[in-house]
């Protein structure tokens, strides 16, 4: 027969795991045997619950937790003393169990681990789901070591990265930044955030932009982009084109308007790249580039649209006759 210990021991081992088959066959059983059983069941049951609504806070105190335990007590005071002192043992057995867990939890609670690039730097990140970041050059990053939470958490807090993304239907990514959220399933994409300005390209799979808390969201699939004002709250759709140029370093242009072209060049070399139009251009830029020095590519930009390249100090401005 067992002793008290070794009945809280078992009805708490069944609190924790009520799916369990083998101890809910031990517990029906330890209830039926007597009415004095099933009292004792339904009390630390009862106690167990009042303490786990304390425990939902992420911190729980252990002086606020004794005080829950001591509060539930004083409903069986007036009961037997000796029903009252086995229920005393019962809470603190539970106490001590909670507050060994609140411990526990403490210590296993993920860290936060945070990635910072200088100039000229770039890093890549793996992540313990199979996921990877490639974070461009002065941009800082954070990330939990380990994800025990429903969803998949990581902070853009500055700069660019790209986000190759494990599929996970239970557990959705999302990058935060700020007060907008990005999230996703599984997929890969383009994020880069400033103080600002938000850009998010899609290269595959769709994701889900919430620009701020009770937002409409926009969903955006492969192929497409958006520019997000975040003083204005407002977004411009469009067509997402050499978003990972800076990590494959290749550029493709299709119809593109040669100040889209600038654009795009200054982000893959990282020099800003500023379009002064003199006379009117409709012309659209079509090529393809594979590992080209910059000054390659803008030498073909001089022959196709006869512009002039002047240097203003970090800048680089091209400018039709």
């Amino acid at each position: 027969m067992r002793n008290y210990p070794e009945y809280l021991n078992l009805i708490v081992r069944y609190l924790n795991n009520p799916q369990d088959e083998s101890l809910h066959a031990e517990i029906t059983s330890y209830r039926a045997e007597s009415p004095e059983n099933e009292l004792h069941f339904k009390e630390v049951e009862r106690i167990w619950q009042l303490s786990s609504k304390s425990s939902r806070l992420d911190l729980l105190k252990v002086k606020d937790a004794e005080k829950n335990f001591k509060f539930s007590l004083k409903a069986v005071s007036s009961r037997s003393s000796s029903l009252t002192k086995w229920l005393s043992g019962v809470a603190a057995g539970i106490f001590i169990a909670g507050a060994g867990l609140i411990f526990f939890n403490t210590k296993t609670r993920a860290e936060l681990v945070t990635v910072k690039t200088g100039v000229g730097q770039t890093d890549t990140i793996s992540l313990v789901d199979g996921s990877k970041i490639i974070l461009a050059e002065n941009s800082v990053i954070k990330y939990p070591s380990k994800f025990l939470e429903k969803t998949r958490d990581v902070s853009l807090d500055k700069g660019r990265a790209f986000f190759l993304i494990s599929k996970d239907p239970k557990h959705a990514f999302r990058v935060n930044m700020g007060e907008s959220r990005v999230s996703v399933l599984g997929t890969s994409f383009n994020l880069i955030f400033s103080k600002s300005k938000i850009d998010l390209d899609v290269k595959t799979g769709r994701v889900l932009f919430l620009p701020y808390k009770d937002a409409v969201s926009s969903i955006l699939s492969a192929g497409q982009g958006l520019s997000y004002n975040i003083s204005q709250k407002q977004f411009v759709a469009r067509l997402s084109q050499n978003s990972d140029s800076w990590i494959t370093k290749e550029l493709i242009f299709v119809d593109t308007p040669l100040e889209e072209v600038c654009k795009q060049l200054s982000g893959c070399y990282g020099v800003e790249i500023t379009f002064d139009p003199g006379k009117r251009i409709n012309k659209k830029f079509n090529a393809t580039f594979k590992n080209e020095d910059l000054k390659d590519i803008l030498k073909v930009l001089q022959e196709t649209y006869d512009i002039k390249i002047r240097k203003e100090g970090t800048q680089l401005v091209l400018k039709t006759p």
